[in-house]
């Protein structure tokens, strides 16, 4: 198990979330984007595997493209939703929120919380969560030297 997803776990339990993942480019350098779910913790399956997104392309897609947090709620309500979010439908999520991992101006990768339930309006405050973040963008730059 990676010291990322060890983290995720860790993560998951303080912030009170029944998923966390994240999603990364997996391409080569001449290919075109496709992002994946690298890490997760709190999921139901492997299915997430089987996912492949491009930029704008589902919670993970939007967040890359405008590099801003995105937010779905009450998904399972809303099949198109479901259609659009692959993820939501896999792990049964009805909340998301999905935010960029930054360095330099560039996003390196997509953390998502997921609740399969509706919560209660304080934990949809993600200050904590953006206050973890140099934390998993550390771990992220050396997950990248060993594989470079």
């Amino acid at each position: 198990m990676s010291q990322i997803d060890l983290w995720l776990q860790e993560k998951r339990k303080e912030w009170q979330a029944d998923f966390l993942g994240l999603a990364q480019d997996v391409a080569l350098a001449c290919q075109q984007t496709e992002l994946r779910w690298t890490h997760v913790a709190g999921n139901t399956s492997d299915h997430y595997k089987t996912i492949r997104l491009r930029i704008g392309k589902g919670i993970a897609g939007e967040v890359w493209r405008t590099g801003r947090e995105q937010r779905a709620t009450e998904i399972q309500s809303d099949s198109q939703n479901l259609l659009k979010y692959p993820i939501a439908r896999l792990e049964q999520l009805d909340m998301t929120i999905g935010i960029p991992i930054m360095k330099n101006g560039i996003i390196r990768a997509v953390l998502l919380l997921g609740y399969r339930h509706p919560i209660e309006s304080h934990l949809a405050d993600v200050t904590v969560v953006y206050e973890s973040l140099p934390g998993l963008a550390a771990l992220l730059e050396e997950e990248g030297h060993k594989d470079g």
